[in-house]
Protein backbone atom coordinates (compact mmCIF):
# COMPACT_ATOMS: atom_id res chain seq x y z
CA UNK A 1 0.00 0.00 0.00
CA UNK A 2 1.70 3.58 -1.12
CA UNK A 3 1.07 6.64 0.94
CA UNK A 4 -1.59 7.69 -1.18
CA UNK A 5 -3.42 4.49 -0.14
CA UNK A 6 -3.05 4.54 3.45
CA UNK A 7 -4.11 8.27 3.43
CA UNK A 8 -7.23 7.59 1.46
CA UNK A 9 -8.13 4.53 3.45
CA UNK A 10 -7.80 6.72 7.02
CA UNK A 11 -10.07 9.24 5.62
CA UNK A 12 -12.25 6.43 4.51
CA UNK A 13 -12.51 4.91 7.81
CA UNK A 14 -12.53 8.84 9.83
CA UNK A 15 -15.22 10.31 7.59
CA UNK A 16 -13.70 12.21 5.47
CA UNK A 17 -10.76 13.78 8.28
CA UNK A 18 -7.10 13.12 8.49
CA UNK A 19 -4.42 15.36 10.63
CA UNK A 20 -0.51 16.08 10.10
CA UNK A 21 -0.33 14.65 13.08
CA UNK A 22 -1.25 10.91 12.44
CA UNK A 23 0.51 11.14 8.55
CA UNK A 24 3.77 12.14 10.82
CA UNK A 25 3.35 8.86 13.48
CA UNK A 26 3.16 6.65 9.91
CA UNK A 27 6.05 7.64 8.54
CA UNK A 28 4.46 9.48 5.68
CA UNK A 29 5.89 12.65 4.48
CA UNK A 30 3.31 15.57 4.98
CA UNK A 31 3.73 16.86 1.41
CA UNK A 32 1.47 14.12 0.88
CA UNK A 33 -1.38 16.36 2.38
CA UNK A 34 0.08 19.53 0.49
CA UNK A 35 0.08 17.73 -2.34
CA UNK A 36 -3.82 16.12 -1.97
CA UNK A 37 -4.34 20.36 -1.16
CA UNK A 38 -3.34 21.32 -4.56
CA UNK A 39 -5.43 18.94 -6.31
CA UNK A 40 -8.28 20.01 -4.71
CA UNK A 41 -8.91 16.40 -2.91
CA UNK A 42 -8.25 17.97 0.54
CA UNK A 43 -9.26 20.91 2.16
CA UNK A 44 -7.44 22.79 5.60
CA UNK A 45 -9.94 23.25 8.41
CA UNK A 46 -7.50 23.43 10.70
CA UNK A 47 -4.17 23.63 11.71
CA UNK A 48 -2.70 20.36 10.87
CA UNK A 49 -6.72 18.79 10.45
CA UNK A 50 -7.64 18.35 6.91
CA UNK A 51 -10.86 17.08 5.18
CA UNK A 52 -11.74 14.94 2.36
CA UNK A 53 -13.80 16.93 -0.64
CA UNK A 54 -16.63 14.76 1.01
CA UNK A 55 -15.79 14.32 4.23
CA UNK A 56 -18.55 15.36 7.25
CA UNK A 57 -17.62 18.10 9.32
CA UNK A 58 -17.41 16.51 12.58
CA UNK A 59 -16.90 19.38 15.68
CA UNK A 60 -15.72 17.21 18.62
CA UNK A 61 -13.47 15.07 16.35
CA UNK A 62 -11.64 18.11 15.42
CA UNK A 63 -11.68 19.74 18.55
CA UNK A 64 -10.08 16.78 19.73
CA UNK A 65 -7.72 16.48 17.13
CA UNK A 66 -6.71 20.09 17.49
CA UNK A 67 -6.59 19.61 21.21
CA UNK A 68 -5.53 16.03 21.84
CA UNK A 69 -5.37 16.62 25.80
CA UNK A 70 -9.09 17.42 26.32
CA UNK A 71 -11.58 15.05 27.51
CA UNK A 72 -15.62 15.69 26.91
CA UNK A 73 -17.32 16.36 30.09
CA UNK A 74 -21.08 17.09 31.69
CA UNK A 75 -23.32 17.90 29.23
CA UNK A 76 -21.30 17.37 25.97
CA UNK A 77 -20.88 13.76 27.37
CA UNK A 78 -24.02 13.12 28.25
CA UNK A 79 -25.19 14.10 25.16
CA UNK A 80 -22.39 11.67 23.00
CA UNK A 81 -23.70 8.78 25.64
CA UNK A 82 -27.52 9.48 24.68
CA UNK A 83 -28.33 10.51 28.43
CA UNK A 84 -29.67 14.25 27.25
CA UNK A 85 -31.93 15.37 24.60
CA UNK A 86 -30.90 19.28 25.60
CA UNK A 87 -28.76 21.35 23.18
CA UNK A 88 -26.03 23.19 24.96
CA UNK A 89 -25.02 25.67 23.45
CA UNK A 90 -20.84 25.27 24.22
CA UNK A 91 -19.07 22.24 24.34
CA UNK A 92 -17.57 21.17 27.62
CA UNK A 93 -14.35 20.07 28.22
CA UNK A 94 -12.13 19.30 31.15
CA UNK A 95 -7.95 19.70 31.47
CA UNK A 96 -6.04 19.68 33.97
CA UNK A 97 -4.92 22.31 35.41
CA UNK A 98 -1.64 22.58 34.17
CA UNK A 99 -2.94 22.44 30.47
CA UNK A 100 -2.13 25.25 28.73
CA UNK A 101 -4.19 26.52 25.02
CA UNK A 102 -2.40 28.60 22.76
CA UNK A 103 -5.69 30.09 22.04
CA UNK A 104 -8.77 29.74 23.90
CA UNK A 105 -11.73 27.80 21.66
CA UNK A 106 -14.46 29.41 20.97
CA UNK A 107 -17.72 28.20 22.40
CA UNK A 108 -16.35 25.50 24.61
CA UNK A 109 -16.26 25.59 28.41
CA UNK A 110 -13.15 24.41 30.09
CA UNK A 111 -12.84 22.71 33.12
CA UNK A 112 -9.64 22.03 35.31
CA UNK A 113 -8.65 19.04 37.28
CA UNK A 114 -5.67 17.74 38.79
CA UNK A 115 -3.93 15.56 36.78
CA UNK A 116 -3.74 12.61 38.60
CA UNK A 117 -8.19 12.77 38.23
CA UNK A 118 -7.63 13.40 34.62
CA UNK A 119 -8.15 10.19 33.04
CA UNK A 120 -10.77 8.78 35.96
CA UNK A 121 -13.46 7.41 33.96
CA UNK A 122 -12.18 8.03 30.13
CA UNK A 123 -14.24 5.95 27.76
CA UNK A 124 -14.24 6.10 23.80
CA UNK A 125 -17.43 6.51 22.23
CA UNK A 126 -18.17 7.87 18.14
CA UNK A 127 -19.83 10.67 17.38
CA UNK A 128 -22.84 11.16 15.62
CA UNK A 129 -20.50 11.10 12.63
CA UNK A 130 -18.89 8.12 13.35
CA UNK A 131 -15.35 9.05 14.49
CA UNK A 132 -14.18 8.29 18.19
CA UNK A 133 -13.78 10.38 20.66
CA UNK A 134 -12.12 10.27 24.70
CA UNK A 135 -14.86 11.54 27.27
CA UNK A 136 -15.81 10.72 30.85
CA UNK A 137 -18.51 7.91 31.76
CA UNK A 138 -21.79 8.59 33.15
CA UNK A 139 -20.50 7.39 36.43
CA UNK A 140 -17.64 9.90 36.12
CA UNK A 141 -20.31 12.90 34.86
CA UNK A 142 -22.25 12.01 38.07
CA UNK A 143 -19.29 12.78 40.27
CA UNK A 144 -18.65 15.67 38.17
CA UNK A 145 -22.48 16.48 38.40
CA UNK A 146 -22.63 16.24 41.93
CA UNK A 147 -19.50 17.92 42.94
CA UNK A 148 -20.23 21.00 40.98
CA UNK A 149 -23.75 21.32 41.65
CA UNK A 150 -24.17 24.52 42.29
CA UNK A 151 -22.29 25.54 38.52
CA UNK A 152 -24.70 23.07 36.71
CA UNK A 153 -28.28 23.86 35.12
CA UNK A 154 -30.96 22.92 37.41
CA UNK A 155 -33.11 21.25 34.88
CA UNK A 156 -29.87 19.18 33.66
CA UNK A 157 -28.33 18.40 36.90
CA UNK A 158 -32.07 16.55 38.21
CA UNK A 159 -32.73 15.24 34.92
CA UNK A 160 -29.41 13.74 34.77
CA UNK A 161 -29.48 12.32 38.53
CA UNK A 162 -33.13 10.67 37.96
CA UNK A 163 -31.85 9.35 34.42
CA UNK A 164 -28.91 7.59 35.75
CA UNK A 165 -30.55 4.66 37.92
CA UNK A 166 -32.03 3.90 34.33
CA UNK A 167 -29.82 4.22 31.97
CA UNK A 168 -28.50 0.62 30.47
CA UNK A 169 -24.92 0.83 30.78
CA UNK A 170 -24.76 2.04 34.35
CA UNK A 171 -21.71 0.49 36.21
CA UNK A 172 -22.50 0.95 39.65
CA UNK A 173 -18.59 -0.30 40.86
CA UNK A 174 -17.34 1.81 38.44
CA UNK A 175 -19.54 4.93 40.10
CA UNK A 176 -18.20 3.89 43.67
CA UNK A 177 -14.46 3.98 42.56
CA UNK A 178 -14.93 6.69 41.00
CA UNK A 179 -16.41 8.58 43.95
CA UNK A 180 -13.99 7.39 45.99
CA UNK A 181 -11.09 8.58 44.29
CA UNK A 182 -12.25 12.15 43.97
CA UNK A 183 -13.83 12.35 47.51
CA UNK A 184 -17.03 11.96 46.94
CA UNK A 185 -19.47 10.06 49.46
CA UNK A 186 -23.35 9.62 48.64
CA UNK A 187 -23.51 7.57 51.66
CA UNK A 188 -23.46 11.58 53.66
CA UNK A 189 -25.06 12.85 50.72
CA UNK A 190 -21.80 15.35 50.57
CA UNK A 191 -19.14 15.49 47.52
CA UNK A 192 -16.15 17.45 48.62
CA UNK A 193 -18.71 19.66 50.68
CA UNK A 194 -21.29 20.00 47.55
CA UNK A 195 -24.94 18.48 48.74
CA UNK A 196 -26.46 16.11 46.83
Amino acid sequence: MNYQEMIEKILIENSGIITSSWVRENNIPTTYLTRLTRQGKLKRVERGIYMAEDGIYDELFILQSRYPKIIFSYETALSLLNLTDRISQEISVTVNFNYKFNHKPKGVSIHCVKKDLLNLGVICKKTNVGNEVRLYSAERTVCDFIMNKKNIDTESYINFIKAYPKYQDRNIHDLYHIAEKNGCSFRSSKCNGASV
